[in-house]
């Protein structure tokens, strides 16, 4: 089932904004940072559950696993016992979690954002068309000023111009018509502002 890719960016951007918050603390080995981290791992491992996503659960848990292994004074890598330096060994393998989460939080996001820039593309171009043709003058664009009216006025497209089903099908493999009507809102705001 796809997804509102606008409410997917939101939440990655709040997941992003505690992730920042625990690198500083991480910088300046704060006695916070192990808290705080473990509660976000446990919270991304809780959301990656909730979305069906096992692969991105089990980096994770994994993740979470190292960390509790050199607790239990195991050096993760060789399976030997830590005699000493167990807390830079923490912190070093910490380093390689958080190193490790920003890479994976990066893919979601740069995935997330590539949709919604594809459509943004692909409607910008799509309504400046329909704008050199006559069908949407300025007074029409003015008149979508809110996402039912949006939403009416694209419908009507749909049912008057095949060509126009055809770009909304291709819409339609990555996006939901939430997602279609927030990117056609973005853009006639940006054509009105000109």
């Amino acid at each position: 089932m796809k997804e509102f890719i606008h409410n997917k960016v939101k939440v990655i951007d709040g997941l992003f904004a505690e992730f920042n918050q625990i690198q500083k603390l991480f910088a300046g080995k704060s006695f916070d940072f192990e808290c705080r981290f473990n509660a976000f791992l446990i919270k991304l491992s809780d959301y990656f559950e909730n979305r069906g996503e096992s692969a991105r659960e089990s980096e994770v848990l994994r993740i979470r696993s190292m960390l509790q292994t050199v607790k239990r004074g195991f050096n993760p890598s060789k399976m030997e016992k830590i005699n000493t330096g167990k807390g830079e060994l923490w912190w070093g393998f910490s380093y390689n979690g958080i190193e490790h989460l920003d890479l994976l939080l990066q893919e979601i996001y740069k995935k997330e954002i590539s949709k919604l820039e594809e459509g943004e593309e692909l409607l910008t171009n799509l309504i400046l068309n329909l704008c050199q043709q006559g069908i949407l003058s300025d007074e029409k664009l003015k008149g979508l000023d809110s996402i039912p009216r949006i939403d009416a006025s694209w419908n009507y497209l749909l049912s008057q111009n095949g060509s126009i089903s055809v770009i909304n099908k291709k819409l339609l493999t990555n996006l939901i018509p939430e997602d279609i009507n927030l990117l056609i809102e973005k853009i006639v705001c940006k054509i009105i502002a000109q």
